[in-house]
């Protein structure tokens, strides 16, 4: 089936590789292949059903995306167009005796004509079906793309309560500066991890990535050079219910087996008042080239530790870390820019151990 995925248009290219990362991590029981990618919508074929548990798991994993629709048809953006596909569409296999439903009109651009709700939804009237606007059995989305509007069927909303709900000044430890929940959710997806996969940071500070990461079912380890932030996330991380080794020690000198681990995502130091193993609080003056040489340490360790093809996501306030990266025999898969503020960006490397 044809699934469309609506996408947040919190960032131009992150939401759209964390649909795609997501799907590679689950291709062992999907095979997909992207069909069209427009105005914020993706559409991939998919051999799944509407009912598929797969895409249950999917939806949940997801951060950066509102809703996973199947499409029932697809057709022009011209004037009269949706009216006559609806009257063409075979909805018989998903709505059964007693089902009620509701129809929505999700507008990326303006539709040529209006009402269309009320169009449609008498059309599907027709068929022998009964409107609830409150509480239907399903949701039928008009969805309309500068090159197409589809016909869809709900399948899921991501809940973004939850992230709401996991922010970092609501945990029981909290250090400014850290990750947002739904950020740190697709920087774990974007590694590939699977469910009961080995996953590592390296720099965990407070735990807002290994929480991500445990809450999608992932083994977790965390590194902080602080016996505070260890014993923070420690305590984060059972607020959450979730268990995972945590360790003081040094990133540079990482005690794990060489090719142990299935995925790594880290934020790395910025040289903002980090504290570093054996050097205390560096200077202005020396900040630049001690973060260099700390970089390309952590780098030879984290090719080390990770498994052959393994993914790493490193994200760095400098765009240097592409190509450090590359001296560690690292391939660059993908990179992305995040703007914090007017001070801040983030640059995100997505790598391949070769």
């Amino acid at each position: 089936m044809q699934l469309a995925f609506e996408l947040s248009l919190e960032h131009e290219t992150l939401p759209k590789s964390e649909v795609l990362a997501c799907l590679h991590a689950l291709s062992i029981s999907i095979a997909y292949a992207e069909n069209m990618f427009s105005d914020g919508i993706l559409v991939i074929d998919a051999q799944l059903s509407p009912d598929s548990e797969l895409l249950d798991v999917l939806s949940k994993r997801l951060g950066m995306t509102h809703c996973v629709y199947g499409i029932r048809g697809e057709g022009k953006p011209e004037e009269g167009e949706m009216p006559k596909l609806i009257k063409n569409a075979d909805i018989d296999d998903i709505m059964e005796q007693g089902h009620t439903f509701a129809v929505r009109v999700n507008v990326k651009v303006k539709p040529l004509e209006t009402d269309l709700e009320r169009k449609v939804g008498e059309i599907i009237q027709q068929k022998g079906y009964k409107v609830n606007l409150t509480n239907p059995s399903k949701t039928f989305v008009l969805l309309f793309t500068k090159q197409t509007c589809f016909f869809c069927l709900l399948l899921h909303s991501v809940d973004k309560k939850q992230f709401e709900a996991r922010k970092p000044h609501l945990r029981p430890f909290f250090s400014p500066g850290v990750i947002m929940p739904k950020f740190a959710r697709a920087l774990v997806n974007l590694s590939g991890i699977k469910e009961r996969g080995l996953f590592l940071d390296p720099f965990c500070g407070t735990g807002g990535i290994l929480i991500e990461a445990g809450l999608i079912g992932a083994r977790i380890i965390g590194i902080d050079v602080q016996e505070k932030m260890v014993k923070g996330a420690e305590e984060n991380l059972r607020d959450y219910g979730l268990n995972g080794d945590l360790i003081v020690g040094d990133a540079s000198k990482i005690a794990l087996q060489d090719n142990s681990v299935d995925a790594i995502v880290t934020d790395m130091p910025y040289g903002r008042s980090s504290l570093i193993s054996g050097s205390g609080y560096f200077t202005t003056d020396s900040r630049s080239g001690f973060l260099k040489r700390l970089y390309q340490n952590v780098l030879n360790e984290i090719h080390r530790v990770l498994k052959a093809r393994g993914k790493v996501v490193v994200i760095s306030n400098s765009s240097s870390i592409y190509s450090l990266s590359r001296e560690y025999n690292f391939r660059i898969l993908e990179n992305h820019k995040y703007r914090v503020h007017k001070s801040l960006n983030r640059y995100i490397a997505i790598l391949e151990k070769r």
